[in-house]
């Protein structure tokens, strides 16, 4: 019997910011596991939100609940990537074996 490989899902190449006429300077690169690419969006985000966090603590008064906004929707995409990232290892666990 030939067993075949799970296939995981993985990126597609997408460019994103800083955009020379024909070409992107920054791209998504293509065959990255979905996992890994949330788990670093994760990350990325929280990096953000510490950033927005430290901006509203030190903003005027007027800017800060601006910032604060900035902040909630940061937190709010972040949990949707850790939610998805969640249920993309809950896909990948092997089925459990009955003894």
């Amino acid at each position: 019997m030939i067993r075949s490989t799970p296939r995981f899902p993985t990126t597609q190449a997408t460019p994103f910011a800083a955009y020379f006429g024909n070409s992107q300077l920054f791209a998504v690169q293509p065959g990255v596991r979905v996992t890994d690419a949330l788990a670093f969006a994760s990350d990325y985000l929280a990096c953000a939100a510490a950033t927005a966090y430290e901006s509203a603590d030190n903003a005027t008064p007027e800017f800060r609940q601006l910032a604060r906004t900035v902040i909630h929707q940061i937190e709010a995409a972040k949990a949707l990537v850790d939610a998805s990232l969640a249920g993309l290892d809950q896909d990948e666990e092997p089925p459990a074996t009955s003894a």
